[in-house]
């Protein structure tokens, strides 16, 4: 059955293209036309009313840590090393254990769900998740029906003594996740993920650029996120991250460089002329009083720039409306500028930036392309008068505005409500899980830290 949404006030068919009063037609997971189409109610016709709203591409998180969807409104007073130390490390060791000893996946089946119930009622119909490599996470995300991409995250150093038990399992793992998955769903895809340098040794990111080459992967990698990164892998290696990772060939047109705040004038240069994607997590940079990344600046030089939440415990939401407006508030502020960057630039960034950076074809509103969208309902108080509908959806619209998600042609939410799992009860389990999980994940972690 095709589907219509008619008459909509708005069609965001991108940053810079907008349509009043037309219809948008979705034929299986593509859109068919966009215009005035005068069409009527057929037996064969799913309508939606677009009166009063308006329609724009699905909103895409180019990076993300979702198991921390249980770790949310932790320490906010510890910077990134000391946070992974007494924040994440305790929890990753609880799933790590829980998976390969007592062979459990529930966790991330529990976090999958959780965080796409909260990312698609905040119009974001695509994720990138660099996560533990668990089938579990994919299950999640195929019931709730959000389009995923599982960053499979790698390392083998640094690390503390009782997370590097597992190394010996990160390569094959991850091949077996890869074979699993690559290309087994149409909603699903994988990419290669060495974490940073400084926990991945020289051998394991050259394995991980060959494996991604042989198999058409992507890459995402964090880089020149800290001071103490580029410090560390300076010392290490001779080179700032940017080099290093360019002096291994890891740059390029399928690489998500994620972060990039402490980069030179010489590395934005060879950022954009190797065609990487920054991924910009302005909020969680703020948090761990990383930096700020000079996403200005990149932009000017041509740099390609995507947007994304980074995890939850470091933001603490997975709101990419509220990113959106953040990054723009905080670039005109920091350079005392209000035309450091526009509402349209960032919105870009998190729409199609995000799909042409993983290849996804979706991020505009065209035929052809995927039908991932959202329909925005513009009658609530904070979003009157509208003048300009980019500039309101940047600065005025919140998650919450969201009425409906569509992700590959189906409804996954409508009218507020979630069409795909019970939501209540969804929740209701993974927050009793949670808490059970990150109570172990402390104790455990007390126990083997003092030995």
């Amino acid at each position: 059955m095709a589907l219509l949404i008619r008459n909509a006030s708005y069609v965001v068919r991108d940053a810079w293209r907008v349509e009043r009063d037309a219809d948008v037609l979705i034929a299986e997971d593509r859109i068919a036309a966009v215009g005035h189409m005068g069409l009527t109610d057929a037996a064969d016709l799913y309508v939606l009313d677009g009166g009063g709203r308006a329609v724009i591409p699905g909103l895409i998180n180019a990076h993300t840590h979702l198991y921390q969807n249980f770790l949310k409104g932790l320490r906010d007073d510890i910077a990134l090393v000391e946070w992974c130390n007494v924040t994440l490390y305790p929890l990753a060791y609880a799933i790590h254990r829980q998976r390969w000893v007592e062979h459990d996946e529930t966790c991330g089946y529990h976090w999958a769900i959780l965080s796409g119930l909260e990312m698609l009622r905040g119009g974001v119909t695509c994720c990138v998740d660099m996560n533990m490599n668990m089938d579990a996470v994919l299950r999640g995300w195929q019931e709730v029906g959000i389009r995923g991409i599982a960053a499979v995250a790698l390392a083998d150093q640094w690390l503390p003594a009782p997370l590097r038990e597992f190394n010996a399992l990160v390569r094959a793992d991850a091949l077996r996740f890869v074979q699993t998955w690559h290309n087994a769903h149409p909603r699903l895809s994988i990419v290669l993920a060495p974490s940073t340098p400084f926990i991945c040794s020289r051998d394991l990111l050259l394995w991980a650029r060959d494996r991604a080459a042989e198999v058409g992967l992507g890459l995402q990698i964090h880089l020149a996120e800290t001071r103490y990164e580029v410090a560390q892998v300076l010392r290490e290696t001779g080179l700032t991250p940017v080099a290093y990772a360019h002096s291994l060939g890891l740059l390029g047109p399928r690489t998500t460089a994620v972060h990039c705040v402490h980069v030179t004038v010489a590395e934005i240069d060879l950022l954009a002329e190797t065609g990487t994607t920054v991924v910009h997590c302005p909020k969680s940079n703020l948090k761990l009083g990383s930096g700020i990344a000079p996403l200005p600046l990149m932009l000017s030089r041509g740099v390609k720039v995507a947007l994304a939440a980074d995890g939850a415990a470091s933001n603490d939401t997975l709101d990419m409306f509220d990113e959106m407006r953040f990054a723009a508030l905080l670039h005109k502020g920091i350079n005392e500028d209000p035309a450091a960057i526009t509402a349209r630039q960032v919105f870009q960034m998190a729409t199609q930036a995000g799909a042409e950076a993983f290849g996804i074809a979706a991020g505009t509103l065209d035929p052809g392309k995927l039908a991932d969208l959202a329909i925005v309902r513009l009658d609530r108080p904070h979003l009157v008068p509208l003048h300009d509908i980019i500039n309101t959806l940047v600065y005025c619209a919140r998650a919450s505005d969201v009425e409906t998600t569509i992700v590959g042609g189906e409804i996954v939410m409508q009218d507020g409500m979630i069409r795909t799992v019970d939501e209540a009860a969804a929740g209701i389990a993974a927050r009793s899980f949670g808490a059970r999980l990150y109570e172990q994940g402390l104790a455990l972690w007390q126990e083997v830290s003092s030995r």
